[in-house]
């Protein structure tokens, strides 16, 4: 999701609790306006070109907010036989439940101590460029994949209309080149970016897919 702000160590912007309820409040509008800035279709199209090795019957979507990516995800790869929704904010986990009923719930951060089995797909949009220490966050959903699993990212990554993102919430920015090189340090494989097709994605955001190795 854009924006998703969790906690590893510590946040970029503010304390977890303060952004807890920042997005508690921006909940009810949030899918509205991301679908405005082009965010769904970019979502649909960076899951189109996802290739699994295997089925994926476990999926986890880290900071999933209302839902956006893990919605995407089922549009085009199914109902996976267990679909955890993982985020921050209730609100948004209320509005992404409603959504995608059959998904349980945990109201975590990246880089807490969750109980969930290996998953065969981690999706996880727009959160690591808001954490202090990126390493350790891939570090963190590598350790939450199955040998052979999949990774589906979206990351922040630099041109003007990033900065103006950034003055209010704090996010870095990656190049292709730099997320590659991160991935690659966490352990994941098969690394390929996947560059939006148009609009404000396509300036202030690239896709990636990645594996741990068997």
């Amino acid at each position: 999701m854009l924006h998703r702000l969790a906690r590893f160590d510590r946040p970029r912007a503010a304390a977890t609790g303060v952004m807890q309820r920042v997005y508690d409040r921006a909940a009810s509008g949030w899918q509205d306006g991301i679908a405005q800035l082009g965010f769904l279709a970019a979502y649909d199209h960076l899951m189109a070109q996802v290739d699994l090795a295997r089925p994926a019957n476990r999926v986890l979507d880290v900071g999933t907010g209302t839902g956006a990516f893990a919605t995407a995800w089922t549009a085009h790869h199914g109902q996976p036989k267990h679909l955890t929704l993982m985020d921050i904010s209730p609100a948004m986990l209320d509005i992404a439940a409603a959504r995608l009923p059959y998904a349980d719930t945990q109201a975590n951060a990246l880089g807490d101590k969750v109980q969930t089995p290996p998953q065969d797909v981690v999706l996880c949009a727009h959160v690591i460029e808001h954490l202090d220490d990126p390493s350790l966050a891939l570090t963190w959903l590598f350790d939450r994949l199955t040998p052979g699993g999949t990774l589906v990212l979206a990351m922040s990554r630099p041109h003007w209309c990033t900065a103006l993102v950034r003055w209010r919430w704090g996010n870095a920015a990656y190049t292709p080149t730099q997320a590659t090189q991160m991935l690659r340090a966490a352990g994941l494989q098969d690394i390929t970016p996947h560059r939006f097709p148009g609009g404000p994605p396509a300036r202030v955001s690239c896709g990636y897919t990645a594996r741990r190795p068997l």
